[in-house]
C-alpha cells in the first residue's frame, strides 16, 4: 500500500493522475496534466524546493511505529540533503541528516587517494591539490552519450581521465596513487554517493534504513532515470520513487493551506548549481464524500513546467573564472594561459566560488589566490 501511495503522488502521466491525502479534516487531491490550459498566474512565489521533508511527511503519516523508516536525498549536481523519518518517541516526525561536518548539506563527490575511497566533505578537502582524482557532476553524466558528457567536462575544467563505454557513455579512470587504476562508470560513481547518504541517514536514525525517495529535475529524461535508479540499487537502496522537484515543492506548499474559498496560481522557481526551472501550479478544492459527510478536497495542478539546464549557480562562477583567468594570464605575460593547468584552475574555481558567496550578502568583496602557478600569486 506505502508503494502505491508514493507511485500515485509522483507518476507524471500523459493523462491526468489523480489522488487524495488523508489530512484530516482537508484533504489534498493532486492532479498532474502537461498542458497549459489557458491559466494565466494571478500570485507568484518563490520557493527553494525541500523535496526531502515533503515527501516524508506523507510517507510518516502512513507509517507504522517501529515498522520501518524511509529516507529520502535531495541530490544535486554539486551537492545533497538526507532527511529521515523519525520513528523513535519524542522526536520530530521528520528532520535534516546532518554530516560529519555539522552540516545539512554535503558535497556529492568521490576521491580515490593513497589506497582509499573518500566520500563527499573528505574528498572536497583534495579536490584543489589532486582535481583529476576528485570526480564531481557524477549525477549529470548518467544517461548522457560520451561526446554530451565530455562537454559538460570541459565547459567545467574538470580534467578527469575518460573512456567511451560498450553502451557509448563515458566511464571516469581513477588512479589512487599507488600505480592501480580502476574504471568506473557515473552509475557506479552515483552508487556511492547514495551510500553515503544512506549512512547518514541510518546514524540519524540509529536504525537501518534501505528505503528511499530520491529528488530529480524535471528535465531529466527516462535514461537518466533508469541510470540513477540502478545507481541505487548498486547502492542497495530500494527506492520507492523519483519525484519530480517542482512536484514535491508545490505538494509541501499546498499540504497545509486551504483553498476552499480561493484558487490560486503559484509560480513555483529553483536556481541550483547547473540549471533553473520555474512550475506554474494551479491550487484549488472540491466538494467530496467522507463517510457521508461533505468535505473540502483541495488539490493542485502542474500547468506547465519550463527549464533552462545550462543556467546555474556553477555557470556564473565559471563566467568569474573565465574573467579572471584572463586576468591572471595578462599579470604573467609570456603567452602563458592558465586554463591550461588543471591544479590552478582548481585553486581559481574555488576562490570564485568563495567570492560569490560573499558577495551574495556584500556588494564588493577581494580576490587572492596564493601561488596560482608557478609560484605566481593572483591579486
Amino acid at each position: 500500500m506505502l508503494l502505491l501511495f508514493i507511485l500515485l503522488i509522483i507518476k507524471f502521466t500523459s493523462s491526468t493522475t489523480t489522488i487524495s491525502l488523508p489530512f484530516s479534516p482537508k484533504y489534498i487531491h493532486i492532479i498532474f496534466p502537461h498542458f497549459l490550459g489557458g491559466q494565466t498566474p494571478h500570485s507568484v512565489g518563490k520557493m527553494t524546493c525541500k523535496v526531502a521533508l515533503t515527501v516524508l511527511f506523507s510517507l510518516a503519516l502512513l507509517l507504522s511505529p517501529l515498522q520501518a523508516a524511509v529516507f529520502s536525498v535531495d541530490l544535486g549536481s554539486e551537492s545533497l540533503k538526507v532527511a529521515v523519518v523519525n520513528l523513535k518517541p519524542g522526536q520530530a516526525p521528520i528532520s535534516i541528516a546532518i554530516n560529519e561536518m555539522s552540516k545539512r548539506k554535503s558535497p556529492a563527490l568521490v576521491s580515490f587517494h593513497d589506497g582509499h575511497r573518500l566520500l563527499a566533505e573528505e574528498a572536497a578537502g583534495l579536490a584543489a591539490r589532486y582535481p583529476q582524482k576528485v570526480f564531481s557532476q557524477t549525477r549529470d553524466l548518467i544517461g548522457k552519450p560520451y561526446a554530451a558528457a565530455r562537454k559538460i567536462l570541459d565547459s567545467m575544467y574538470l580534467p578527469f581521465e575518460t573512456k567511451e563505454d560498450f553502451r557509448g557513455g563515458m566511464s571516469v579512470v581513477a588512479d589512487d596513487g599507488n600505480e592501480n587504476e580502476s574504471v568506473y562508470s557515473p552509475e557506479e560513481l552515483v552508487a556511492m554517493v547514495l551510500g553515503y547518504a544512506e549512512n547518514l541517514a541510518e546514524f540519524h536514525a540509529k536504525i537501518p534504513i534501505k528505503d528511499a525517495v530520491i529528488s530529480v529535475p524535471p528535465y531529466m529524461g527516462q535514461a537518466e532515470r533508469r541510470g540513477l535508479l540502478a545507481a541505487a540499487q548498486l547502492a542497495g537502496i530500494n527506492v520507492l520513487s523519483l519525484i519530480n522537484e517542482h512536484s514535491g515543492a508545490a505538494l509541501q506548499y499546498g499540504i497545509d493551506k486551504d483553498f476552499s474559498n480561493e484558487t490560486r496560481h503559484v509560480i513555483f522557481y529553483d536556481m541550483g548549481a547547473t540549471s533553473t526551472y520555474a512550475a506554474l501550479v494551479y491550487f484549488s478544492s472540491y466538494k467530496g464524500k467522507e463517510y457521508g459527510k461533505s468535505v473540502s478536497v483541495n488539490q493542485f495542478q502542474v500547468k506547465d513546467v519550463r527549464w533552462n539546464p545550462e543556467l546555474g549557480g556553477q555557470h556564473m562562477e565559471l563566467r568569474l573564472v573565465e574573467y579572471f583567468a584572463d586576468q591572471f594570464n595578462a599579470q604573467v605575460g609570456g603567452g602563458i594561459d592558465v586554463r591550461k593547468f588543471p591544479k590552478a584552475m582548481a585553486k581559481l574555481k574555488k576562490q570564485v566560488k568563495r567570492t560569490k558567496e560573499i558577495l551574495s550578502a556584500n556588494t564588493a568583496a577581494p580576490i587572492s589566490v596564493e601561488s596560482l602557478h608557478d609560484d605566481v600569486d593572483f591579486r
